[in-house]
């Protein structure tokens, strides 16, 4: 009786004891928890403010850019520099107009540890600005007539929801309800890319048929190149724009930059002036996952010969490079350009990295500013559009 006892309280015993250490440990989560989530706010809130403090600088560089004056009395490379050198520019510059250069600069490094500077035929990453090379090449199969602008896009992805209310014009014109949130974390080949892609990609369908930025539009479009063609994109580009047009200084990143290669650096924060303290590495995943979209290398001369090349009809007829480039309803997008009324642009960011194009609209003239240090409050397309505005205007000779 009396060991009955005992074994009961003991029993007791254990049993509040269990009892204290879960509720110690959901007190320890709790607390946890609501600290983890209170830095995570803070975070966010300085973030934010550093962001706001950046835009500023940012739009008081452009204002200041905006309010250089050029003259065509003037020399064209000491202007041009000066321009550069007020937001502290990284990388190379190219000015081309009327198919002759009348500028050719590199500013900064390209390796800093190494103490490499960049050179005129350095090699950065295009980024975003590939978009218009793969939409070029969708258009060269339906110049072909073997696809359709008005196909939609269950033809090529059965099991993709909503594929029947989008069509490929409108992939190319960004005014699909698609959207990815995210790529593979593990590195895949192009087919598995795609594949991912395909069966995790959301449907908007509040954005159909409005321009809404998603660059997951050109990774299944560089799917629907490997599905029709029966070769890797990979190998369509090649054959398509570096074997055609020559390009020497031309890559995809998966196979290393090579000599005259680059280093991508980014700014901390509201920085304007480089001091080459964080590299900003990309991940052999990441360089799969951008599959059509941003994967390609290029120096300054070979970015502004494929562009050039498109706007004369050199790889489409001018006819079908009118109706690529034709801006939409809600935006100046259109066959991955920006249409404006003296020409075209494009901008590439990422990965350390920022691109920039403007060109007439006959392809023989233009600006392109290539950096491999992107820097938030001292951002490069004010810059390229200054210069290309005075170009245009007959201010820089």
């Amino acid at each position: 009786m009396g060991r009955s006892i005992i074994v009961k309280q003991s029993k007791l015993l254990v049993t509040v004891l269990l009892g204290l250490l879960i509720v110690g440990a959901g007190g320890g989560y709790y607390v946890y928890h609501t600290e983890r989530q209170a830095a995570i706010a803070k975070k966010r809130q300085t973030d934010k403010a550093l962001n706001k403090k950046a835009a500023l600088k940012n739009s008081q560089l452009s204002r200041k850019i905006n309010q250089t004056t050029f003259s065509n009395n003037k020399n064209t490379d000491e202007q041009v520099t000066k321009a550069l050198n007020l937001s502290h520019f990284v990388g190379s510059a190219l000015v081309v107009k009327d198919d002759h250069v009348i500028y050719n600069r590199a500013f900064g490094y390209a390796n800093k540890a190494k103490n490499q500077r960049n050179k005129v035929n350095s090699k950065y990453q295009i980024l975003s600005i590939q978009k218009s090379m793969t939409a070029v090449g969708i258009m060269q199969l339906v110049q072909a007539g073997k696809v359709k602008l008005t196909d939609p896009i269950s033809k090529y992805y059965p099991t993709l929801k909503h594929g029947r209310q989008t069509t490929l014009h409108q992939m190319l014109d960004m005014t699909t309800g698609f959207r990815l949130k995210s790529g593979s974390k593990e590195f895949l080949p192009e087919n598995q890319v795609i594949d991912f892609a395909a069966h995790n990609v959301f449907y908007y369908p509040d954005k159909n048929g409005i321009y809404n930025y998603s660059s997951v539009n050109f990774l299944l479009l560089a799917g629907i190149i490997r599905k029709v063609t029966g070769q890797s994109y990979q190998h369509f580009f090649t054959t398509h724009f570096i074997d055609k047009l020559n390009l020497n200084e031309t890559g995809f990143l998966i196979h290393g930059q090579g000599q005259d290669a680059t280093t991508g650096y980014r700014a901390l924060a509201d920085q304007t002036l480089p001091n080459y303290d964080q590299t900003m590495p990309e991940s052999k995943a990441q360089m799969a996952n951008e599959l059509g979209t941003g994967q390609v290398y290029m120096s300054t001369a070979d970015l502004f010969t494929v562009e050039s090349a498109i706007l004369k009809g050199q790889l489409l007829s001018k006819k079908n490079v009118a109706i690529l480039h034709t801006r939409t309803a809600t935006g100046e997008y259109g066959g991955g350009v920006y249409n404006m009324s003296n020409g075209i642009r494009s901008h590439g960011l990422g990965y350390g990295y920022e691109s920039s194009i403007f060109l007439s609209p006959d392809g023989k003239t233009g600006v392109v500013l290539m950096s491999n240090y992107y820097r938030k409050a001292a951002g490069i397309q004010a810059i390229a559009n200054k210069i290309f505005t005075e170009l245009m205007k007959g201010d820089i000779k």
